[in-house]
């Protein structure tokens, strides 16, 4: 038995595949279906907050740590009639994760303005998506307070639209 296995089993909770803890401090959250998931303990506000949107069910997860990126994978649930709200939330992620990257951008052009060089972190706003086994959200552990507060926006923007 692994020590995971092993864990579990003390604890007498069921684990969700795919949520991933490289060593990070994770905690234990219990999602709506009655399952399980070991979170890291960086990203549980925003698998909390995309689980609390209907037609939404996050599948894995990392917080990442220093140049090793965080994600979150996500799927439409079986909830009647919200199957697209997983399109719904990518396309106001989408919007409000590049009104950060602009706002980014406007401020370290102003550094390089006002000093006459490059900012330390003039690189390090990094965020992508991907599609195929469900949607994908990757960051970059410098942006995910810009990842949070525009799923927060993406979260009320989809609960209104669908």
């Amino acid at each position: 038995m692994t020590s995971k296995e092993l864990n579990q089993a003390k604890l007498g909770k069921n684990v969700k595949d795919g949520y991933v803890s490289f060593g990070h401090p994770s905690v234990m959250l219990k999602l709506d279906s009655g399952e399980s998931v070991e979170i890291d303990e960086g990203v549980i506000d925003l698998i909390k907050l995309m689980n609390s949107i209907p037609g939404i069910e996050t599948k894995g997860s990392c917080q990442g740590q220093d140049s090793t990126y965080g994600y979150v994978q996500f799927m439409p649930d079986d909830t009647e009639g919200k199957a697209h709200a997983s399109v719904y939330f990518m396309y106001h992620i989408l919007k409000n994760m590049h009104g950060a990257w602009v706002k980014h951008r406007h401020v370290m052009g102003e550094y390089e303005k006002s000093t006459g060089s490059e900012h330390s972190d003039a690189y390090n706003f990094k965020f992508t998506t991907e599609l195929g086994n469900g949607y994908v959200l990757k960051w970059s552990p410098y942006t995910y307070p810009a990842v949070l507060s525009a799923a927060r926006k993406a979260a009320e923007e989809t609960k209104r639209d669908t």
